[in-house]
């Protein structure tokens, strides 16, 4: 769905680009439903259309005559339509989403037809090996248009890449071609040689006989590029950057960039890291996309034309855009000064990302890794070995205060996301040793207990996600009971909170924390966790102290602050009966970017005082007001930038003699809910045991791990349910000190 999104936003931006979005909605994707009529003229679709229409017009965003965009944007709107009928959100349910399918690909060979430069080669005549004319390829796109024509009717698209920098691949590059009609391929070529290139492809359809053609494409001249980039105080400094040309939108990386593939990409097996070595950057919103982490200042070959430099660092750093005209077989350059709006670490709050997955070998592995953190300005990195009842993932030279790395205020430090199970994802921090042991695989309580014999602390990720196939829910009704959960991750891509305040309001004392679950979920500080470590030298162990006792706030951009007479997030407050406290909060951040737009103070899960912003100009929001303390319970502070980031603290706890910290009235509906989830894990065994006595899941480590543990893992489910009524005990005895009445 995510892909799907993204490709629609590429379309329509097409559109926007072209200028054509009025035409296009009047004519080719209507509103409203197609009529009986239209569609019943649709037909069946064309193999590979959609493939290549996805990929074709996002790099055709330029260089386009008047009547090529108006094609272009034809394919964009009709496509854009199909999506929303096919989601729900448009009219006319799945016919006319399959009419509108219709209607683009229909745009779609019309743009084909009307391309000039299109390379034809006809082969009704027979299988005679065919020169086509030389055409010109520009660098920025590297693409071209070739249409095989065969004997009959028909037409199919393709897209296929070509990579021309190897002399190793003697024999002729392999397209596959329908065997009648026409198959249009799309190709995408990767690094043409400069002057005229003579490439000769095998044209093969599934059947009959192999047909060759030889191609020749010229390279338009390159130019060269110069970038370096400086940080506030004048010195070199590595960030995120990436380059795209302003002709197709192309993404070019930059000389130098740090190659990630065998420490991370390669071991995800994911498709989301290209091209090359860039790293998904999702936020924030307005500076989304692939990027590289680039160590120092380059000097490259590059397409001329003008190219577009974007620079993020993490969100203490404005980000940069900026454009550059590279001169044919001339030079440009761009000396790029950085500039910091705040720094966090002066207020004695330093960055963290609880979530990181890569190898930690050797120095050459460290080095890497920390040129990524300074590229983020991130301080200290959880570099996660990661596990599941068969095996690990990311080695780790090894874990405590020997095995860390640091470069200034940069620390990497190796920890663990293990177990891994039908019991949700665990994590452990700052460890001395790997804590795993199969035979005792889903028993989290032993896994914490190790743990923090180490000093380490322990913690569930996911918690934010909102995914139940991440199993978070029954990790968290299970095991939150036993009061061993140190931290919640509960900021990934974005920021969830039900789950969490559910587990405050039971008065469990968890500290709010967040990761980027690199290389699954993008890059390293995407998301990141402050703690308020005080002023002077930095020492990992302080950021991790200031985890345990709480003092957390979680951001992707916007920064907040909270006290309540002069607490800090994490601090217990003794209050008194008809007291009142002082709850002061501020969310602030870089104008024009992520400044605040709303912040609310939350007690107890509700917002007892929200403020917002008049207009986009502002950098600050800040709310000071009395706040009655009831029988006690829990203060948080949440903002919300222009950009769409978020930022959460940790509770400061208010403690009343006589009560427990949490929502008495609110308690019963949460712990229902966990009960729900226990007969979920319950069944969940039973299903478990019942497949592990199949021979054909004889050699299914996953299910006999579940099953294996499944007595031991009851036993748990038994101690948590007589925690859970001793809590309902507790919640009406503390309704009826209050007067409320006992609740159903």
């Amino acid at each position: 769905m995510a892909g799907r999104a993204q490709g629609l936003a590429s379309l329509i931006a097409l559109a926007c680009i072209v200028g054509l979005i009025p035409a296009a909605r009047g004519h080719d994707a209507d509103d409203g439903a197609p009529t009986a009529a239209e569609i019943a003229r649709t037909q069946p679709p064309i193999p590979g259309a959609e493939e290549f229409a996805r990929a074709l017009l996002p790099a055709m965003r330029g260089g386009l005559s008047e009547a090529e965009g108006a094609r272009a944007a034809a394919v964009g709107a009709a496509l854009a339509a199909r999506d929303a009928a096919r989601d729900g959100r448009g009219y006319g349910g799945q016919p006319a989403g399959e009419y509108h399918r219709w209607r683009a690909e229909q745009a779609l060979l019309a743009f084909v037809d009307g391309r000039a430069d299109r390379i034809d080669l006809d082969f009704r005549a027979g299988v005679a090996p065919i020169a086509a004319a030389p055409v010109a390829i520009d660098g920025q796109t590297g693409l071209a248009i070739l249409a095989v024509r065969m004997p009959g009717p028909g037409e199919r698209f393709v897209v296929h890449d070509m990579d021309l920098a190897s002399e190793r691949d003697a024999a002729p590059l392999t397209i596959p071609v329908a065997p009648t009609g026409r198959t249009v391929v799309l190709l995408r070529i990767e690094q043409l040689p400069a002057g005229s290139s003579v490439v000769v492809v095998r044209l093969q359809p599934p059947t009959g006989p192999m047909l060759l053609a030889s191609l020749t494409f010229v390279a338009r001249p390159m130019g060269q590029l110069a970038v370096s980039v400086r940080d506030e105080r004048g010195r070199p400094a590595p960030v995120l950057m990436r380059l795209t040309s302003a002709v197709g939108g192309r993404l070019w990386g930059p000389a130098g960039a740090v190659d990630y593939r065998e420490m991370m990409n390669a071991i995800t097996s994911l498709p989301i890291y290209g091209p090359g070595r860039g790293y998904p950057v999702w936020i924030p919103l307005r500076y989304q996309g692939s990027y590289w982490v680039v160590p120092g200042p380059f000097d490259m070959a590059i397409p001329a034309g003008d190219w577009e430099i974007e620079i993020v660092r993490g969100p203490e750093y404005a980000p940069i855009r900026r454009t550059v005209r590279v001169p044919e077989a001339g030079r440009a350059s761009a000396d790029i000064r950085l500039r910091r709006w705040v720094r966090m670490a002066d207020r004695g709050w330093f960055s963290g990302d609880d979530h990181v997955h890569s190898r930690l070998m050797h120095s050459e592995d460290a080095d890497k890794l920390l040129a990524f953190c300074r590229a983020v300005d991130l301080n200290v990195c959880n570099v996660l070995e990661m596990g599941d009842p068969a095996r690990t993932w990311y080695p780790q030279r090894g874990f405590g205060p020997a095995f860390r790395a640091h470069l200034g205020d940069h620390w990497l430090v190796p920890g663990q996301e293990d177990p891994r199970s039908a019991l949700g994802h665990a994590i452990g921090l700052n460890l001395t040793a790997r804590v795993r042991d199969t035979s005792r695989y889903l028993l989290n309580d032993w896994v914490a207990g190790e743990i923090h014999r180490q000093g380490g602390l322990y913690g569930h990720t996911h918690v934010g996600s909102g995914v139940k196939e991440l199993m978070t829910e029954r990790e968290m009704a299970l095991y939150a009971p036993f009061g061993i959960v140190d931290f919640a991750s509960v900021m990934q891509a974005g920021l969830g909170t039900q789950l969490y305040y559910d587990f405050l309001n039971l008065g469990y004392r968890i500290t709010a924390t967040a990761g980027s679950d690199t290389p699954y979920g993008g890059t390293i500080g995407a998301v990141r966790t402050y703690a308020q470590c005080g002023k002077g030298p930095f020492d990992p162990d302080r950021w991790f102290d200031a985890v345990r006792a709480g003092r957390t706030f979680v951001s992707n951009g916007v920064m907040v602050e909270l006290t309540v007479a002069g607490k800090l997030p994490g601090d217990a407050l003794k209050v008194k009966p008809g007291q009142a406290v002082r709850v002061r909060a501020r969310a602030f951040g870089l104008p024009g970017e992520w400044a605040p737009r709303r912040l609310e103070v939350i007690m107890l899960g509700k917002t007892i005082r929200a403020v917002e912003a008049k207009g986009p100009a502002g950098t600050d929001l800040a709310v000071d007001v009395p706040l009655p303390v009831g029988q006690g319970g829990w203060v948080v502070a949440r903002a919300w930038g222009e950009d769409g980031s978020e930022a959460l603290t940790s509770p400061v706890w208010l403690e009343r003699e006589g009560f427990r910290s949490w929502s008495a009235a609110d308690a019963p509906g949460i712990i229902a809910r966990q009960m729900t989830t226990l007969d979920e894990i319950d069944a969940a065994l039973a299903t478990a045991v019942k497949e592990a006595a199949q021979p054909w899941r004889k050699l299914d480590t996953y299910t006999h791990s579940i099953a294996d543990r499944a007595p031991e893992v009851r036993e748990r489910i038994t101690r948590a349910r007589a925690e859970y009524r001793r809590l309902l005990e507790l919640a009406a005895a503390e309704r009826r000190k209050m007067g409320a009445p006992r609740s159903n």
